[in-house]
């Protein structure tokens, strides 16, 4: 069993669509930017996820806003499909299985502020260790 962990911030806004055979499965794609090493010279990965059902419908309702920190718990799911006659390709999802906010009132007011630019100095990707019940917002 596998289970993978990134924090990042949320790259842009995204829709929730309506997939499948019988056009009733829920699904989101978005992407996260992503710092490999907590310090200010790190390089940052855009990753991109899928996330579908209920995990689909509480993302776009929760975390849709460009620059919100989030971490999401995924699955990394491979598949080989043929292309054309005797080709094949290879691709492999992060599929979301779960997800959890890294919001504060604070950085909140900074997104509207920056539209979405957090300021460098922000240290909410440092988890919520040190915060109050008044830094948080319940959701």
């Amino acid at each position: 069993m596998q289970t993978n962990i990134h924090v990042g911030r949320l790259v842009k806004e995204f829709e929730l669509q309506i997939v499948g055979e019988q056009q009733d499965i829920k699904m989101v794609r978005f992407g996260l930017a992503v710092q490999r090493y907590l310090s200010k010279k790190a390089r940052t990965d855009f990753i991109y996820y899928v996330a579908f059902g209920k995990t689909a419908e509480m993302l776009y309702q929760y975390a849709n806003k460009k620059g919100v920190p989030i971490e999401v718990q995924f699955n990394i799911q491979s598949e080989v499909y043929e292309i054309t006659e005797g080709q094949s390709q290879y691709r492999a999802t992060n599929v979301v299985t779960s997800f959890m906010p890294w919001t504060t009132k604070q950085s909140e007011k900074e997104i509207a502020k920056n539209d979405g630019m957090v300021d460098g100095n922000e240290s909410t990707l440092q988890g919520l260790n040190g915060l109050t019940d008044e830094d948080l917002e319940i959701r």
